[in-house]
Parts: structure tokens; sequence; C-alpha cells
């Protein structure tokens, strides 16, 4: 079984020259080169902003767009992907919804418990606590102090 194979492209012409955005799987790699951190914290950002109303940060937007440009066109640059987000330009701006839209990263559910939520295995009920004793079995009777047994 694939993974979730994520695709959303656009075509653009910038400054007379035609491109291809393509958002797919190898863009988050790129992201993550030109962030410094995990895409995922990336994307939790992204959407927290959009949920809130505010712009998303324009360097993780850069590093997005630039991962998917990349990959057709080997000479891009960072310095370009961010001259394109200030052009004003509004097919790049098109490019970019239409390739966001259709390269939506799923939801990664956490199957291991997280450092300090980490829960305890399931003991066996019973009474009392367990015995202080090194090598006692369970339920074995204590002994009294003094070394004589006392009968209730």
């Amino acid at each position: 079984m694939r993974g979730n194979p994520l695709q959303g492209s656009a075509s653009f012409t910038h400054a007379g020259r035609d491109f291809q955005l393509v958002l797919d799987n190898r863009v988050w790699l790129e992201a993550e080169g030109v962030l410094g951190y995990s895409i995922l914290d990336a994307v939790e950002e992204l959407r927290a902003a959009l949920e809130a109303g505010r712009n998303p940060r324009l360097k993780t937007m850069c590093a997005i767009v630039y991962g998917g440009l990349k990959q057709h066109q080997p000479d891009v640059t960072e310095d370009d992907v961010v001259e394109m987000f200030f052009s004003g330009n509004p097919d790049f701006k098109a490019a970019v919804l239409t390739a966001m839209q259709g390269a939506q990263l799923p939801e990664i559910e956490d199957e291991a418990p997280q450092a300090g939520n980490a829960q305890r295995p399931e003991t066996p009920a019973g009474t009392g606590s367990a015995s202080s004793r090194a090598g006692a079995r369970a339920a074995s009777t204590r002994k009294a102090s003094g070394g004589k047994r006392r009968d209730r």
C-alpha cells in the first residue's frame, strides 16, 4: 500500500518565463531543508494561522513553493521565489492557491505516547501494596517484626 500521495500542480508565467509548480511528497523534503525544521511543524503553523484568519509566515510559504518549483526548474533560487511573492503577479498567486488546494498534507495521528504523557502498563488488580522483600512471590505472607509470626 502506498503512502498518502499528495499532488497539487499549477502553471504560471513570471517575468516572461513559464513555471510549473508541483506540490507533492518530495516538496516536503526540500521545504525542510530551507526551513531547518520539520514540515509537520510548519504545516501545523500554517493551519493555525489560516484558522485564526492570519496570513501564514512568508518563510514557510516560500519554502513550500521553492520545493515545488525546484523539481521542474532546478535553477530556481530561494531569492527568485521571494521576489515572486512580492511581485504582485496575479498568475503566481493563483497558481500557488491552486497547487495548495490540491496538495493537502494528511493528518498524522500519534501512535506512541508522548514523553511526559506515557501511560503505565496495566497491572493486575489486587489488594495491598507490592512486597518490599526482594524475590517475594505475589500474595506471600509477610514475616512480622521480631522474626515471629503472629496469628490473628
